[in-house]
């Protein structure tokens, strides 16, 4: 027997929201006002499902069914015949659709917006979407990509619903591959406009996985993280599927972008290795053997430098554009990260760790943020820095040249700049005989200070030896104590005579009572109930009493 080709999204998306539009025309299709709750919650099922699953532009159609919804619940839409007609329409007219999914075509999602802006003129919503145009106009994004966009974004955000909810539970097992599985479809999403936050959120989010993973050891907020991102992802979706763009101060963006700062920008926990060396160790660390030289990039330092100025300066451009707050917060979240996990020659290395520690220190801090405009100022600098020295193929010049920049950027986060650390040859050493006073007339001998004699013990103190008083008293017993004669305990009561089991028994006169009683229930019984069913008991004690009446018990 063949096995039956395997359900796709798409098949499984028509089965979930044909139940959803049957229930939809249930509830319109009634007499009276319909249950508008019940409409707006079917309504945004349907449009989670095809966020999910369905076709371009059939969550912009189940949007308008929402909308609709609303405005009939909150009473600024009457329901009259002409709102129940139009609704009716609407849900044939996605029923319709509904049997095209597999044959999507760009004439089914004009049709799917047409059904949209029917209903959006009803309920007085059609300049929300005014905005961004439902089909591709100029820079504009067609209600196709739109539709990815969401349901992607949609599906990365119940990955991280499910993975933050199973990392709360064991912090230690993230497991952060089907995230990035679930990030391949949306990548290079930066090309596309008019969808900030969005590509931001993302970058931050890889680079966040890819660098906090990378020594086996999550920070503790991770998880919380995690699903914060997941929320704001899940906001973000919802606006590009209504409004077809995403809102970039929402308060869920916002909240993002500061938990995935804090949990995972921040490096307040980590201490120096040199806090861990006991005091004196002449060679604290040991070393076995030579370690690995970074792998250089190819093309030597002209490469490295000149990577790294382009990255600065797009974090400078990111920052100049005017984007949104959360953008540039997770511009420059992102900016960290790839500073952090960057491998550079020793070169290299040696002559930008300052200018990285303090563009990191800047990050954590947030005061890049509060001063973007310097900070992009700053990046600018080192970014031309950097290219300088890469055209010329050497780092031997860079430090000097990133003084400057390292200058603005302490004067900016208000570090002083210290000297460099004393050696022990320039320090002067004072003998301790200079510490004494000069006049020591008034210096009283510490002898003088001593107690001439042991104080003695309080009267009312007992010695440590006295304490163990049952000890003490075996060892020092008092002759006065009267010693008590031990008396003889009385005898104890006699016990009655016990009665034989057999007196208890019936027997003789009294089992013959007994009997007569027992005959008498059991004629009763039988009036009451003809059949045998529930006297089996007298019965029986009624046919064991009868020789026992026969025994003489005198």
């Amino acid at each position: 027997m063949p096995t039956p080709p395997p359900v796709g999204r798409r098949e499984f998306f028509a089965l979930e929201a044909g139940e959803y539009l049957e229930r939809l025309a249930h509830e319109a299709g009634g007499i009276g006002i319909p249950d508008a709750n019940g409409l707006v919650r079917y309504a945004r099922a349907l449009r989670g499902a095809a966020l999910m699953g369905g076709p371009p532009g059939f969550a912009v159609a189940a949007g308008a069914i929402e909308s609709l919804g609303k405005a009939v619940r909150e009473g600024s839409l009457p329901w009259d015949p002409r709102v129940a007609e139009s609704l009716a329409e609407a849900i044939e007219e996605c029923k319709a659709l509904l049997r095209r999914v597999r044959e999507w075509a760009d004439a089914d999602l004009r049709r799917a917006e047409s059904v949209a802006g029917r209903l959006d003129a009803l309920v007085g919503a059609a300049g929300k979407r005014a905005s961004v145009p439902l089909t591709s106009t100029g820079e504009g994004l067609s209600a196709g990509v739109r539709a990815y966009v969401a349901r992607e974004a949609a599906a990365v955000a119940a990955t991280l619903e499910q993975v933050g909810a199973a990392a709360e539970h064991h912090p230690t097992l993230i497991e952060a591959d089907p995230i990035v599985q679930r990030l391949q479809p949306l990548r290079g999403l930066g090309a596309l406009p008019g969808l900030s936050p969005l590509p931001e959120l993302l970058e931050a989010l890889d680079l966040t996985l890819a660098s906090a993973g990378r020594g086996g050891a999550w920070p503790p907020g991770a998880a919380r993280a995690l699903r914060i991102t997941g929320t704001a992802l899940a906001r973000m979706a919802r606006d590009i599927a209504e409004l077809g763009i995403p809102q970039p101060d929402a308060h869920e963006v916002v909240q993002a972008a500061e938990s995935l700062r804090e949990a995972f920008g921040r490096s307040d926990d980590v201490v120096a290795i040199s806090t861990l060396f006991r005091d004196g160790d002449p060679s604290p660390i040991e070393r076995r053997g030579e370690p690995p030289l970074p792998v250089a990039a190819t093309g030597g330092t002209a490469v490295e430098l000149t990577g790294i100025a382009e990255r600065l300066r797009h974090a400078a451009g990111q920052l100049a554009e005017g984007t949104s707050r959360a953008g540039r917060s997770l511009a420059l979240n992102s900016l960290g990260l790839t500073l952090r996990g960057l491998t550079l020659s020793p070169d290299s290395a040696a002559a930008t760790s300052p200018l990285f520690r303090r563009l990191d220190r800047e990050i954590a801090s947030g005061r890049a943020l509060h001063t973007a405009d310097l900070f992009s100022k700053a990046l600018t600098a080192a970014a031309s820095a950097l290219q300088g020295a890469g055209e010329s193929g050497s780092a031997r010049s860079l430090a000097g040249l990133l003084g400057p920049v390292v200058a603005e950027l302490d004067r900016v986060g208000g570090v002083t700049a210290t000297p460099a650390e004393a050696t022990l040859d320039e320090i002067e050493v004072l003998p301790i005989e200079a510490l004494a006073l000069d006049d020591e007339r008034d210096v009283v001998p510490i002898a003088s200070l001593l107690y001439d004699a042991a104080p003695a013990v309080a009267p009312s103190l007992t010695p440590f030896e006295q304490t163990f008083s049952t000890y003490f008293a075996l060892l020092h017993p008092r002759d006065e104590t009267p010693i008590v004669p031990i008396e003889s305990l009385a005898p104890a009561p006699a016990e009655p005579e016990p009665v034989p089991i057999q007196a208890l028994l019936y027997a003789g006169r009294r089992a013959l009572e007994r009997a007569d009683f027992v005959r008498r229930e059991l004629d009763i019984a039988l009036r009451t109930k003809p059949s045998l069913a529930g006297v089996e008991a007298l019965l029986s004690e009624l046919l064991e009493l009868v020789p026992l009446a026969l025994v003489d018990d005198r």
